[in-house]
């Protein structure tokens, strides 16, 4: 059985699907920026989650307790520099999986901008180191072990992961160097300097994305979920106003009618839940286990593009889903023995 933070974690990617695709309806009937979208939720995931904490737990006003105010400054970083590279541009040639990416990886805190270097397959692989390397820091800072199986349960996910986004730029370097010509077939702008811009930028995603995982789980249950989305939201919305007042051609569009307005508002109260479902999740337990769930993304992104846009995945992708979905069923089953073997002691 999925242990309660596994299936809040589950849930907070569930929920990712909902806001991506009203993403992708607002993005098409109108000319908002991305950085509008990404201001107007966090804006409204403030107003939210202050509202709640002053009728429910007044005394974590306005950012927490002042004993864990490091840690919540450090997650409030761990999420401005997975996200320090995101522009909306870099997405809009991508396709279906570039929208999908763009906006879920910016949520739990990874660097896109890797993209604009990288083929979206490469970069997308490469992000997801983040919670494997979160993962084993928990493990090993919670004075755990990573039995073989475990082990075993997240190389088949990342097998099924390399199938599902196909990152055959990363393997061609591995292979032949950095040195080495790329493939006539692709584009100028991944050769030369811009490969080592791209895993630069996803070094980057990874460390913000680990800083993030890590400080949640090391705060867990000693304040609220809520106060933790905050101090992420109150980051979001610098960054943000930084990006409005300092890169040219990103501006505000307000001209919306009313049902573009409603979108907007519907994907920042889907947002402040998909966060507090993360949020929650990371922090309930201290093992690691259930910041791996996160390579489910790549599962429901499947399955999202062959509902909404009716786009059928290859039988690699297939494979791929199912090695992801059998990698995290060993690792809920290994979740599950070590709480009974906790139990039982």
């Amino acid at each position: 059985m999925i242990g309660k933070g596994a299936a809040l974690v589950l849930g907070s990617q569930l929920v990712a699907v909902i806001i991506h695709t009203l993403v992708k309806f607002l993005e098409t009937r109108s000319h908002a920026d991305t950085q509008q979208i990404l201001q107007a939720r966090f804006f409204l995931a403030l107003i939210v989650n202050t509202s709640i904490l002053r009728s429910r737990n007044p005394d974590a006003l306005p950012l927490g307790s002042k004993q864990l105010r490091e840690l919540l400054v450090l997650r409030a970083m761990g999420g401005i520099c997975g996200a320090a590279g995101f522009y909306c541009m870099y997405f809009r040639k991508c396709g279906v999986w570039g929208q999908y990416f763009a906006f879920l990886l910016t949520d739990i805190a990874m660097a896109p901008d890797s993209l604009s270097y990288l083929p979206l397959g490469d970069a997308t692989t490469l992000n997801l180191l983040a919670p494997l390397g979160a993962g084993l820091i928990q493990t090993f800072v919670g004075k755990g072990r990573f039995t073989p199986i475990q082990l075993a349960a997240v190389f088949i996910a990342f097998i099924g992961i390399g199938l599902v986004t196909k990152p055959g730029l990363t393997f061609d370097l591995i292979t032949r160097g950095f040195a080495s010509p790329l493939a006539s077939a692709e584009p100028q702008s991944y050769q030369s300097g811009n490969i080592n811009k791209g895993f630069g930028c996803a070094l980057l995603g990874i460390i913000g994305g680990i800083l993030s995982y890590t400080t949640i789980a090391s705060i867990g249950n000693r304040v609220h979920p809520l106060v933790i989305s905050n101090c992420f939201s109150v980051g979001m919305l610098v960054f943000s106003s930084v990006c409005f007042a300092l890169l040219p051609g990103v501006t505000f569009d307000f001209h919306l009618d009313l049902l573009q307005w409603l979108v907007l508002a519907t994907i920042g109260l889907f947002g402040t839940l998909m966060e507090y479902l993360l949020t929650a999740g990371l922090a309930e337990e201290k093992r690691g286990y259930a910041v791996h769930m996160l390579y489910s993304q790549a599962v429901l992104a499947l399955i999202a593009q062959a509902l909404v846009w009716h786009i059928v995945p290859d039988i690699a992708s297939c494979v791929g889903a199912f090695l992801i979905v059998l990698g995290l069923f060993f690792i809920s089953e290994s979740e599950r023995n070590a709480c009974e073997q906790t139990s039982a002691v």
